[in-house]
């Protein structure tokens, strides 16, 4: 799902677009070359592991014999053909299934969707249990891409089972109780708990059952008697402040005879959650204790900030040290929290997808403005957001905008709010917050400098009728670069263009004066419009790499070579499961926006080889919102 420090991946320290994002599509044809040199020592470094090899190794054969030299011919050779353009491989139907003798299916396959809500009958079928339990746990927790944080979620409840090798022992962790720990560290403790209800023997786990507890507790409030039952094969520290929240907020403490001595006990204990003793003890009808400087505050777990809402305590700004999401949400969802405290974890939580935007909506709402002079000024607020790229600037321009009556203000104040939210992060909460504010915004001539930011960020959501809207707005003005950015957008997002202008009329634009940069940005954006089935005809590769060969170009980040052959072997066999997990692990943390296009555009190929089509062009809409910037 990827983690931040202050206003960590959106103000001064938030994510810039990294340099994987400056690569020419070209480069692409240097992959496969590099790979034959650099995987080796990258394949040491790996944590998959190369592919598995299906065939046996053949000795090398004989050299041949020598043979003598063609007699030198005085006729013209035939001239060279112009080289194939293909980034990413065309989309071709699954190879014929192969049978072969495996073991049993793993006992753990029950899932709560099937079919069409899923992925499939058996999305796993094909992939050797040990394969897929090793690289379960390297899922993306904290992604801020809806589209894969989606698709995992999918994957994870959908019902299927790999099969073992025959003879194959039981392995240390069941994939059921590996499922159910990822859906609860990515913040779904929901499906995390109809999934364990389905497989209630993978929560004698204790990683598991500890993952859907934290998560239940932050995500509040806690199902004691649950937990309670939970908590029963297992003990240390951790079950006893669960157990003794329970009986806490239930109010026995007074009739609990051993209360006393389980606070002593916990205190007595090394390391761990030295706050909670105190707030337990508050919790006893004890005297609150003074949370500033209380050791334990900076890196407070889930059972101290499910006490703190217990107790309606403010989670002081101490605990913005956390970069834990899951966290950062539990303290921004609590009334209690300081505005300034709540607004800035709930823009890190919903950054990270563990937030939605009616909830940090209401963050931003809860901070008061400064004060009169630049609550609604949008010259004022354009200069602060200059200075400063927080989450209290973001909220301050919500509320100006809220309370600004004047057309032409709210505009300005609209652009601005669109303006602060950083290319990552436009298809997830912090933009749909912005759109929220769009949506009252009519696109008409006197919005027309807003038109390119609205139709940008309309696509990235996925709203591809708004987003057209406002598209036309902008094409109806002379155009320029920051327009012609968002035709391949436009196809990806809305599967057909928007006004006039073709393939060619737009290169002509991005291409006119263009940087090395800006060159690299049509390279990636045409390696994306044919990963989703638009025809890109070799001449427009070499425009965009301006005549010169692809590898004088070419300074991509590899990517793992494992990852990448077993998603070109899964995709092309038809391997459903193997295809989604080896491309949600090819895009990692950052998600598409933050991936290199090469690496996008073979990953969209590989879901619209399995029958993926909508979450393909998910994908390759969010990388290409990022590259219209």
């Amino acid at each position: 799902m990827s983690g931040s420090p202050a206003d960590a991946g959106i103000t001064a320290g938030r994510p810039r677009r990294p340099a994987a994002f400056t690569v020419v599509a070209a480069g692409a044809f240097a992959v496969s070359t590099a790979f034959s040199i650099a995987a080796p020592a990258l394949a040491q470094d790996s944590r998959v592991g190369p592919p598995i090899r299906l065939v046996p190794v053949l000795p090398p054969a004989a050299p041949p014999a020598a043979v003598p030299p063609p007699p030198v011919t005085l006729v013209e050779p035939p001239a060279p053909q112009p080289p194939s353009f293909d980034v990413v491989p065309k989309v071709a139907p699954p190879a014929a299934i192969q049978v072969e003798t495996l073991g049993p299916l793993d006992p753990d396959g029950a899932g709560t969707l099937d079919g069409a809500r899923g992925l499939g009958g058996n999305p796993w079928q094909g992939l050797p249990r040990a394969v897929l339990l090793r690289l379960l746990p390297e899922l993306p927790v904290a992604t801020p891409s809806p589209a894969v944080k989606e698709l995992q979620r999918r994957l994870l409840l959908s019902r299927g089972s790999p099969q073992a090798a025959p003879g194959e022992p039981a392995p240390p962790r069941r994939f059921g109780a590996l499922r159910v720990e990822k859906l609860a560290a990515m913040g779904d403790p929901r499906g995390a708990a109809d999934l364990a209800s389905l497989l209630p023997e993978v929560l004698a786990d204790e990683g598991a059952a500890r993952a859907l507890t934290d998560a239940q507790m932050l995500a509040g409030p806690l199902d004691c008697a649950a937990a309670q039952e939970r908590a029963k094969p297992f003990a240390g520290a951790y079950w006893q402040r669960v157990e003794l929240f329970c009986r806490l907020r239930a109010g026995k403490a007074a009739e609990a005879s051993d209360a006393g001595l389980a606070l002593d006990m916990l205190r007595e204990q090394p390391g761990g959650d030295r706050l909670f003793p105190a707030l337990a003890e508050a919790m006893a009808g004890g005297p609150p204790p003074a949370l500033r400087g209380l050791p334990g505050l900076k890196d407070p777990g889930p059972v101290t900030l499910a006490a703190l809402r217990a107790l309606q305590f403010g989670a002081p700004p101490d605990v913005l040290a956390l970069t834990d999401p899951a966290r950062l949400a539990a303290v921004a969802t609590s009334p209690a929290t300081d505005p300034a405290t709540r607004v800035t974890a709930a823009e890190r939580a919903a950054a990270a997808l563990f937030l939605d935007a009616r909830q940090l909506a209401d963050a931003y709402h809860a901070v008061p403005s400064k004060g009169p002079s630049n609550s609604e000024d949008p010259v004022q607020l354009k200069d602060m957001a200059a200075r400063d790229r927080s989450a209290r600037t973001r909220a301050l321009v919500q509320r100006a905008f809220l309370a600004a009556m004047d057309g032409r203000r709210r505009v300005e104040l609209a652009r601005l709010a669109v303006d602060l939210v950083d290319a990552p992060l436009l298809a997830g909460p912090l933009g749909a917050a912005a759109a929220g504010m769009l949506d009252t915004v009519s696109p008409t001539p006197d919005a027309a400098a807003l038109a390119p930011a609205a139709a940008r960020l309309y696509f990235a959501l996925g709203r591809a009728d708004a987003g057209r809207r406002w598209h036309d707005l902008a094409l109806r003005g002379r155009p320029t670069a920051e327009v012609a950015r968002l035709w391949p957008l436009s196809v990806i997002a809305s599967g057909a263009p928007a006004g006039n202008m073709g393939l060619a009329g737009w290169m002509d634009e991005a291409l006119r004066g263009a940087d090395a940069a800006a060159r690299a940005r049509v390279a990636g954006q045409l390696a994306l419009l044919q990963a989703v089935g638009v025809t890109v005809p070799d001449d427009a590769w070499l425009r965009a790499a301006d005549g010169e060969a692809p590898a004088a170009q070419m300074t991509p980040m590899l990517p793992n070579p494992a990852l990448w052959e077993r998603l070109k072997d899964a995709s092309a066999a038809g391997r459903t499961g193997e295809t989604v997990l080896a491309a949600l692990l090819l895009l990692g943390e950052g998600g598409p926006a933050a991936a290199s296009p090469v690496v996008v555009a073979r990953v969209v190929a590989g879901l619209r080889a399995v029958g993926l089509e909508a979450d393909a062009r998910a994908v390759a809409r969010e990388a290409a919102a990022a590259l219209a910037g």
